[in-house]
């Protein structure tokens, strides 16, 4: 038994290495570049010995406790051995390069770095096509029509390569990567993979081992399955309200006539607004969408709110488009940092400035060096300050635009072959069409005299106009109309709110019920459990309305994803631990944080058209998998504060939150199984996805270096309970709070920190943001004050 604690010991001493070693790899790799990350550390001797002694380890332990009478988990704990072995061979004796071909010509040079390998056959390029969005310079599909030409065996034929459709012939592997500037030549990765076939294996038997160790009756997961059935229920049925907050105004005396026309617009101009809201446009991606989902970008990206002043988007757009003499004097743009107000000479703390502001008495912009030095500097070198001129200078341009209506493309061109849409200056000058242009022009005159109620024919007139011309590319009605409605009802926002307070709500009366030890009514659960389903098929109703709307799984951006990830955290709940008040109260709190914080900061909730790498089957299943464990932790995280707050509530007078305590503690390892088991699965689809994708499993990017920080993190988490010397549940708990930090810091950390981490131009580290403080601080305020002074009754157990 000495034997095996020590050995327990040891893997966790080998993940603490491997995970710190990967740590500080990122960080090297954002200061010094992935070839330096590589040598120092990923490359390094060091840690691939630290893979050896792992395996060598794992092994050990598989014998010493006879794991193998355990089918599923001895399954998917050789898997890893088996991975690790295929790729050490792919490492060692595998290739993987470039070659370069134009059109019309033929290659069999592949460049390696600095050396070349010649292949025992050519591949000739007959043509190159790049297929972009409608009327964008957006690239949606390119593709390499060749022809391998293998003399030696006497074969010659043709293959289409494009992007997630390799070609594969004499053991090597070509990848459609990028395209020279003139379009005129290809540039393929190459591989060639002599461990592929036994990697392969090895993510079979993990995949399946995986899915069994779930449904294994002498599993761990199913033990603690029946633990969850036999626990008792606490629950309290409250209304779920669907609210909406007010916003704040930011009205400014401007003077009379401007004051006047602004109430006066905020009045008069909502139905007419809504009908130019109906129109439709092409974006700058080439997505064909309504003007009103645009128009609530715009002023989304200037103010970062729904809003402004009463007005809605479609009011603000088509005052800014029709008035921009008056819209250039009002506060409309947003800015952060204190620097940047001194800079522009406003108040202290004024959050929204006018166009005006970034501009002296002479019509000089009063940035232009600053945001040129900024956008000098590579975006690891940008500090707080330099961030926010980028922004500001971005809306201010955005705004620029919208006076201007650049970005209002309408008008699609008569003929053209890349179904180009264009703006009205443009269609004024190019457009032979009479009636589209007197309609218009009658449009932006009933707009600038306040005449609102005569613009109605002349929008009737452009979307007439719009369908005969540009039929090719136009969504049908249908679409644009739920479109239109999915903006109006803003259901995600609303169902955070919900999310929120149900959850709130639920926590606190299973916090006072858990106190004074008190059950409830059956017909409670059973509205309790209703009320969950229901709100959980609200959260699927508006994922397949915006599945509907994209035309694509919609996991592809920030946003997205953190709406999925409160999907997955409510699927969590509803589905495996809604026996639990708590665990109930947790994923629901968790949802409504998650999707409450995709609408605060930088986070763009724009549906786009997805780049040609994204255009796979892979995106949807790696992408989705992955994100729904991130669900699962964030609910874990959860359990493990509700379980550091009824620590501080034991008491000699109240035994029975000892009971609790050992519950949730249960439930609490349910949910970090079940994200382990997701968060591993989705990132080896992902390694799936890179090989057939583009030659290679694994990058060391940052992104994917914390996914792999974060599986060995919460492997250490599960697997400390096994070091009886070490374990208690009040570890336990607080392990499961820490470990949800390398979640963040892999969804948030490195975009959004990695990317930033010092200033230029003063050379000191930007400043960790001050809730990483307060939560950092909260954390150990509470491991303070929950820290046992008495064990809990001792409980049986199994390994």
């Amino acid at each position: 038994m000495y034997k095996i604690i020590s050995s327990y010991k040891l893997m966790i001493l080998l993940f603490i290495i491997l995970a710190v070693g990967a740590a500080i790899g990122t960080f090297i790799e954002n200061d010094y570049g992935s070839q330096r990350a590589k040598e120092l550390v990923y490359n390094a001797w060091w840690y691939q010995l630290t893979f050896f002694v792992a395996s060598i380890n794992l092994v050990v332990v598989i014998d010493k406790t006879k794991m193998y009478r355990v089918k599923a988990r001895t399954l998917f704990h050789v898997s890893f051995i088996i991975i690790l072995f295929g790729a050490a061979v792919t490492h060692y004796f595998g290739l993987d390069g470039m070659m370069h071909i134009r059109e019309g010509e033929k290659s069999n040079i592949i460049k390696i770095g600095d050396k070349t390998v010649e292949t025992p056959f050519y591949i000739e390029l007959r043509d190159f096509t790049l297929t972009r969005y409608p009327g964008s310079r957006s690239p949606s599909e390119f593709a390499s029509d060749v022809t391998v030409i293998d003399e030696a065996n006497d074969e010659k034929f043709d293959a289409y390569i494009y992007m997630n459709n390799t070609l594969n012939y004499g053991g090597y592997k070509f990848f459609q990567t990028s395209y020279d500037n003139d379009e005129k030549g290809t540039q393929l990765s190459v591989n060639k993979d002599p461990g592929v076939e036994i990697t392969y294996i090895g993510y079979t038997l993990l995949f399946l081992g995986l899915l069994l160790n779930l449904f294994d009756k002498k599993s761990r997961f199913q033990y603690l399955i029946s633990k969850l059935k036999k626990m008792p229920i606490a629950s309290l049925l409250l209304p779920l309200l669907f609210l909406s907050l007010p916003t704040p105004s930011n009205a400014g005396t401007y003077g009379e006539y401007i004051d006047g026309y602004l109430e006066e617009h905020r009045k008069n101009s909502k139905a007419l607004s809504q009908a130019f809201g109906t129109l439709v446009v092409q974006g700058p991606a080439g997505r064909m969408k309504p003007l009103d989902t645009q128009n609530r970008e715009v002023l989304s990206k200037l103010t970062g709110r729904g809003s402004w002043e009463g007005m809605d988007a479609n009011q603000v757009v088509l005052g800014m488009f029709s008035r921009p003499e008056i819209w250039k004097k009002v506060k409309l743009i947003r800015i952060k940092t204190p620097k940047l107000r001194e800079k522009l000479a406003v108040t202290a703390g004024q959050k929204l400035v006018k166009f005006t502001d970034f501009f002296d008495s002479n019509g000089t912009y009063k940035l232009s060096n600053e945001v040129e030095h900024a956008n000098q500097l590579v975006p690891s070198k940008r500090g707080t300050y330099e961030r926010d001129l980028i922004q500001a200078d971005e809306r201010l341009n955005i705004a620029f635009m919208s006076y201007r209506g650049v970005l209002l493309t309408l008008f699609p061109l008569q003929n053209n072959e890349r179904n180009k849409w264009v703006d009205f200056k443009t269609m004024f000058a190019t457009s032979d069409n009479s009636e589209v242009k007197r309609a218009t022009s009658r449009l932006l005159n009933a707009a600038y005299n306040r005449n609102y109620d005569k613009g109605f024919a002349y929008i009737n007139d452009i979307k007439t106009y719009q369908s005969a011309e540009g039929h090719r590319v136009i969504p049908d009605e249908t679409k644009l109309k739920v479109e239109g409605w999915f903006n109006q009802i803003d259901l995600f926002f609303r169902l955070s709110l919900a999310y929120l307070l149900f959850g709130l709500l639920l926590l606190v009366y299973g916090l006072t019920s858990m106190f004074y030890n008190t059950r409830i009514a059956d017909k409670i659960k059973t509205l309790i459990t209703v009320a969950a389903f229901s709100l959980f098929g609200v959260h699927t109703f508006g994922l397949a309305l915006r599945w509907y709307i994209g035309g694509y799984a919609p996991i592809s951006n920030t946003y997205e994803t953190m709406v999925y990830i409160a999907y997955a955290a409510i699927l969590a709940g509803v589905v495996f631990l809604r026996k639990s008040t708590i665990a109930l109260s947790a994923s629901f709190m968790m949802a409504g944080i998650f999707i409450f914080a995709a609408y605060l900061g930088e986070i763009d909730p724009e549906i786009t058209s997805l780049v040609p790498v994204l255009k796979s089957y892979w995106l949807s299943v790696h992408v989705s998998v992955i994100t729904a464990s991130y669900g699962f932790f964030g609910v874990g995280a959860i359990l493990g504060l509700i379980t550091l707050i009824l620590f501080m509530l034991r008491d000699t007078t109240r035994p029975h939150i000892d009971t609790h305590i050992k519950n949730i503690r249960h439930i609490n390892e349910i949910a970090l199984t079940l994200g382990l088991t997701l968060l591993v699965i989705g990132n080896f689809l992902g390694g799936i996805w890179a090989n057939e994708s583009w030659g290679r499993y694994w990058g060391w990017d940052p992104k994917e270096t914390w996914a792999y920080i974060s599986i060995l993190v919460y492997v250490m988490v599960l697997h400390v309970r096994l070091i009886k010397s070490w374990y208690s549940v009040y570890l336990f708990s607080l392990l499961s709070v820490l470990a949800f930090f390398s979640i963040l810091m892999t969804y948030f950390g490195v975009n959004f920190y990695l990317a930033g981490m010092h200033s230029y131009a003063t050379g000191d580290p930007v400043p960790i943001p001050n809730w990483v403080y307060m939560t950092s601080g909260v954390v150990l305020a509470m491991m303070a004050l929950a820290y046992p002074k008495r064990k809990l009754n001792k409980q049986k157990e199994i390994k």
